[in-house]
């Protein structure tokens, strides 16, 4: 029995192989990857549409500084997420793509590469009168997608920018190598509720949404011409020659391309979208339901260089029936799925005791008769 016990207590050693530590050591590299790769792809949100947020349940909402820890990034995010402009009576510049560049031109030139931390002070006041310009853009929107996390927003996933990337002609095609590069326009947590309430839908606007897993998604019809206002900034994060440039040069192993935008200018945050050509979405927003905001449709007007003599789109006919969302309806399109959100008006192909039929951007989608408003 003692014998027994000695040799407990002082077991033999076992021999070690020099294979083991290298297979365990290989074991716990791929077990980190794979929990880092899961944590990257749930930092993506899936969002493919704008919605109704409430901001009351977002710890960040009176964070206007975000979770910035640098004095320039405090700065540019409290920028970020200033309020919407109060646009009656206020002075907007009017631009297009080369007059947004003209406006920029002689700052970059003389700030190319750096931050606003390094600017001289004469320079650091023109900036700061700068960003209080608010500006009108017109252009195509060929692409949009949900920002990743950010300071900005105190690295949420749920309440994030919106990225839309604005060109001076339309693309058939996602941006690609030899195309030029866009201004980038983005919508914040603050002031998305009020586009969406005015019935702007990415969807029926962009082109392409860059989906989850960075893909392009194609909305089914040609990239929109737009008319965005909001204030001028200057995202120095993005400063460097890796980011600006004319002409893009090459498309990323991660689907980004290079440079991404024609200047570290941007209009953040958006306080107004208009449609300015003729076509009509398919995405027909209308009256919530009780309780609820009414949404007014982003109807198209005519630009200052435009005929006021544009046709009207027609009226629907009053055969032509329609259904409202009374709950958010998953659907999948071409690429992946996006959310139809409540009280959204549709237009019905048919319907039976069950589901109903209905044109989503021209094509069709089923939806249950239960998810919609009474007949």
């Amino acid at each position: 029995m003692v014998a027994r016990f000695n040799s407990m207590k002082n077991p033999p050693l076992r021999r070690s192989f020099p294979g083991r530590n290298i297979l365990r050591a290989g074991c716990y590299t791929l077990l980190f990857l794979t929990t880092l790769s899961v944590a990257q792809r749930s930092r993506i949100t899936e969002d493919r549409e704008l919605k109704e947020i409430d901001l009351t349940g977002w710890d960040c909402v009176d964070r206007l500084e975000g979770s910035a820890k640098t004095p320039d990034g405090l700065e540019r995010n409290r920028l970020k997420n200033r309020t919407a402009a109060d646009l009656p009576g206020a002075r907007v510049d009017a631009l297009d793509s080369t007059a947004f560049q003209r406006l920029v031109a002689a700052f970059d030139n003389q700030t190319k590469g750096k931050r606003r931390k390094d600017l001289t002070p004469a320079l650091k006041a023109e900036l700061d009168q700068r960003e209080q310009q608010l500006v009108s853009l017109t252009g195509y929107l060929v692409l949009a997608y949900p920002g990743p996390p950010e300071s900005t927003n105190c690295g949420s996933t749920d309440f994030h920018d919106w990225h839309l990337e604005l060109f001076a002609n339309p693309s058939d095609h996602p941006p690609q190598a030899g195309d030029p590069t866009p201004i980038i326009c983005e919508i914040s947590p603050r002031t998305q509720n009020a586009l969406y309430r005015a019935g702007i839908r990415m969807q029926s606007l962009a082109a392409f949404i860059r989906a989850p897993d960075l893909s392009y998604e194609p909305t089914g019809h040609p990239a929109r011409k737009i008319r965005i206002t909001g204030h001028l900034l200057l995202d120095d994060d993005h400063n460097g020659s890796a980011d600006v440039g004319p002409i893009i040069q090459s498309v990323g192993a991660n689907k980004y391309h290079n440079p991404w935008r024609v200047s570290a200018w941007e209009i953040h945050p958006i306080t107004k979208i208009e449609v300015l050509d003729s076509a009509v979405p398919a995405l027909i927003p209308s009256a919530a339901p009780a309780g609820e905001p009414t949404v007014t449709p982003a109807l198209p007007i005519p630009s200052p260089n435009e005929s006021s003599s544009t046709p009207t789109p027609p009226v629907a006919t009053l055969s032509q029936q329609y259904i409202t969302l009374r709950r958010p309806v998953t659907i999948k399109i071409s690429y992946g799925q996006t959310v139809l959100p409540r009280g959204i008006r549709l237009p019905v192909i048919t319907r039976d005791t069950q589901t109903v039929t209905v044109d989503y951007l021209g094509k069709p989608q089923v939806i249950p008769l239960i998810s919609t408003d009474p007949w």
